[in-house]
């Protein structure tokens, strides 16, 4: 664990993980956002993609960031996130990447903050482009409709305002995102919206949809923000071809 950030009480933590060997050429990194409510989680929740992600010969960090409670809100996680890509980039040489091949992977909550970066914008935006792709798993993008996270913003600023479908640009990096089609908790039709409006500017964007999955890609289709079954094959598979579209986007 790397401190990246101090902001008030709080230290922040970039969680390093390389299978980096005697290649010297630079990599692609993948900045990975754990799910939660934007409440709950830690950078923990995503060690599994994230050794994946280095077994593929990528530089992966698990981002901490701060979580919603009486004092915070989303608005702070998002700015977490942002400080996070501009540390990276910094380390890029020291960490062995290139820095304008900064993937962000996102869960739920966490695919938000990712896909915000881009929609939204980070702070001092000339400076902080956002992420240079997306691998999005069940990500919640169409926040006017999400009233657990209305309440988070406790009158920071609307639900729209911080919503990557309604703050879409005509420049969307290329994304993937991973759905199951019974999702209750972030519902495919966000995803679909996302995409075409990725496409619909001409960009990229792959939608892998999974039949008969929820959250997460969950097989209990009955209790979807708690007590997950993730299908196995399915989030191999998912997680595989993510791999794939972060390598292919640079090739």
């Amino acid at each position: 664990m790397t401190p990246y950030r101090v902001v008030g009480g709080d230290t922040l933590s970039a969680h390093l993980f390389s299978a980096r060997g005697n290649d010297t050429t630079p990599r692609e990194a993948v900045i990975l956002l754990h799910g939660g409510g934007w409440s709950e989680g830690s950078p923990e929740w995503v060690y599994g993609a994230a050794r994946e992600f280095a077994r593929a010969g990528m530089v992966a960090i698990a981002l901490e960031y701060r979580l919603s409670d009486s004092t915070h809100t989303p608005i702070d996680a998002l700015e977490d996130v942002c400080a996070g890509i501009v540390w990276a980039r910094a380390h890029a040489d020291s960490l062995g990447f290139a820095r304008d091949r900064v993937a962000g992977y996102g869960v739920s909550a966490g695919g938000h903050l990712a896909a915000a970066t881009v929609t939204v914008g980070c702070p001092f935006a000339v400076l902080n482009r956002g992420f240079d792709a997306l691998a999005l798993l069940s990500p919640a993008l169409d926040m006017e409709r999400d009233a657990h996270f209305g309440r988070l913003l406790r009158g920071r600023a609307t639900a729209s305002a911080l919503s990557p479908i309604a703050q879409a640009t005509t420049s969307m990096p290329p994304t993937i995102i991973v759905q199951g089609d019974r999702d209750t908790l972030t519902p495919l039709a966000g995803a679909q919206r996302f995409c075409l409006n990725i496409t619909m500017t001409r960009g990229q964007c792959e939608l892998r949809v999974y039949s008969e999955l929820g959250h997460l890609l969950t097989r209990n289709l009955a209790e979807q923000e708690s007590q997950f079954d993730p299908d196995p094959v399915a989030r191999a598979d998912g997680l595989a071809r993510q791999i794939a579209f972060i390598r292919n986007v640079w090739r």
